[in-house]
């Protein structure tokens, strides 16, 4: 888990650590540069002031990531339908395997979910 201000410097923080994670646990690359292009599109939709959290989670071949707390403005951009443009919830849709918003305490969370081989497998 990674906590950090919103702004654009500190946000390389967690794909630092979503890099390093992954690289630890033989994820691929393809699948480590989709869950990048996934969070950067997150928080280049985000205007908020509070500190943004992202928790990574690895098990049986899928890598889970949660990031928030979100903006209603946010939300409300991927629970629109993906039409023709490119929207927040197409390009989300494009690059992993699943995503959805929860309510928590704090906020809106959104959860991305992408399956992924070994890359010790992937070669096979």
């Amino acid at each position: 888990m990674v906590t950090a201000p919103r702004e654009r410097p500190f946000s390389a923080v967690a794909g630092l650590v979503l890099g390093g994670v992954a690289a630890r646990h033989d994820v691929t690359l393809d699948v480590l540069e989709d869950l990048h292009v996934a969070l950067d599109t997150l928080l280049e939709h985000e205007e908020g002031e509070r500190d943004l959290t992202v928790v990574l989670r690895l098990a049986a071949g899928n890598v889970e990531v949660s990031v928030g707390p979100f903006e209603p403005g946010v939300v409300a951009e991927l629970d629109e339908e993906a039409g023709e443009e490119l929207s927040l919830r197409r390009l989300l849709d494009a690059v992993v395997d699943d995503v959805t918003v929860g309510e928590r305490d704090d906020g809106c969370w959104v959860e991305l979910r992408k399956g992924y081989l070994l890359a010790s497998e992937a070669g096979s």
